[in-house]
């Protein structure tokens, strides 16, 4: 015989039954009573929080899920999330109604104010059968870190050219995220634009490029990042140095030509940076098997202007199987001395070419009438201009007289 009953709350309940009788063999009365302990409990929607990791201070979220497994929907659902030592920042969802055996996801953010073990919990308020109101709560104990903050900063330049930059990467070594992130660089002798990073995650970093206008040759130049961790704001700094391209000395156009038992070497010391070179030296290296020689040992250019070049000419003498002479440039920018040895190829080396007499117009010449005639040609011309002014000269004297 099924007995049934509804309990207005839930807990522990003692019943106690009865059953009341005759005995049919004496007629009499006959009651029965029969303990009975029930553990009353509500059947409510399932609730599951799940919580990102937290630092201290550092905003942070969570999501609560709700999984309505009744036999009939629910409706005015509220959920309110709440934390004792947590500022909540963002903690109430509504849903007007979660039908049977469906699943919602609420969203909600909060701030933990110290570490260690602290709780949340997620209180649900629903309506069920159009006018029964129930209510829910489920609690997890969150452990958030305390806030260990660690940003740096790295800058270089980069380009060529007039194209000069500075590549900035802002390294984020802490245990939270940084937000709001101007990287700017400021000089005497330079502009630069600034750049923004939204976000640079834990651990992660961000490379910018802030592009520069030079006024002068060289630029010291102070880079910051201002950022937000948590609710502070807070800058980290560095310094870099950053120069127009500077000059630089290469050797183009080189010619090579043996002369007898030495080595003629011929080119141009070009500029291909941005600034003047001054003091430009270029001599040939003593070695084992190659010798400077005269007339020029070494060559004193001077000063190369940016993007222009002088010519010059070194002699050295070898011995033995030569297949290059080391040429030695040294040259000064913005006051500091440069020196880079190139290695020229001189395999490829022609003989200088000999002076020969000049040959008649038919490609003959020689014996002793060939050589001879020229010779007396000149003479009597000569000998006729000398005759002519002569006349002249004689024959005005005459007049004169």
């Amino acid at each position: 015989m099924p007995l049934t009953y509804t309990f207005d709350t839930e807990g522990k309940r003692d019943i106690r039954v009865f059953v009341y009788g005759v005995n049919t063999a004496t007629g009499n009365a006959v009651q029965l009573r029969y303990p009975v302990t029930v553990n009353v409990r509500e059947r409510h929607p399932q609730l599951d929080i799940k919580t990102n990791e937290s630092v201290v201070g550092v905003e942070s979220s969570g999501t609560v899920t709700i999984a309505n497994g009744l036999d009939t929907p629910i409706s005015n659902v509220e959920l309110v999330v709440d934390g004792r030592t947590v500022e909540m920042i963002e903690d109430r969802t509504v849903f007007a109604s979660i039908d049977s055996n469906q699943v919602q996801t609420a969203s909600f953010r909060f701030r933990p104010e110290r570490s260690g073990t602290q709780p949340v919990s997620a209180t649900l308020h629903y309506t069920i059968n159009g006018d029964t109101q129930r209510t829910v709560t489920r609690t997890k104990t969150i452990r958030p870190d305390g806030l260990r903050e660690g940003v740096s900063l790295d800058a270089s330049p980069v380009g060529s050219g007039e194209d000069r930059a500075l590549s900035v990467d802002v390294i984020n070594q802490g245990n939270t995220p940084v937000e709001s992130v101007v990287v700017t660089a400021t000089s005497d002798n330079a502009t630069f634009r600034r750049s923004i990073v939204e976000e640079i995650p834990a651990g992660t970093s961000e490379s910018v490029r802030l592009n520069a206008t030079l006024t002068e040759p060289m630029a010291n130049v102070d880079v910051a990042a201002e950022y937000e961790v948590g609710t502070r704001q807070r800058t980290t700094t560095t310094t870099t140095e950053l120069r127009s391209a500077p000059g630089a000395i290469t050797l183009t156009g080189l010619d090579v030509v043996r002369q007898g038992g030495q080595l003629q070497i011929s080119g141009s010391a070009s500029n291909v940076g941005m600034t003047e070179a001054n003091s430009v030296l270029v001599s040939v290296v003593d070695t084992e098997q190659v010798t400077p020689a005269f007339p020029n040992k070494e060559y004193f250019v001077g000063t190369v202007p940016s993007s222009d070049f002088v010519s010059f000419d070194v002699y050295a003498r070898t011995d033995g199987n030569v297949t290059s002479v080391p040429v030695e440039v040294s040259y000064l920018v913005d006051g500091e001395r440069e020196r880079q040895t190139f290695r020229v190829d001189v395999t490829a080396a022609e003989p200088a070419v000999p002076v020969r007499p000049n040959q008649n117009a038919n490609g003959g010449g020689g014996g002793l009438f060939g050589g001879l005639l020229p010779v007396v040609g000149v003479g009597a011309i000569a000998a006729l201009v000398i005759v002519v002014v002569l006349v002249r000269w004689y024959r005005r004297g005459d007049e004169e007289i």
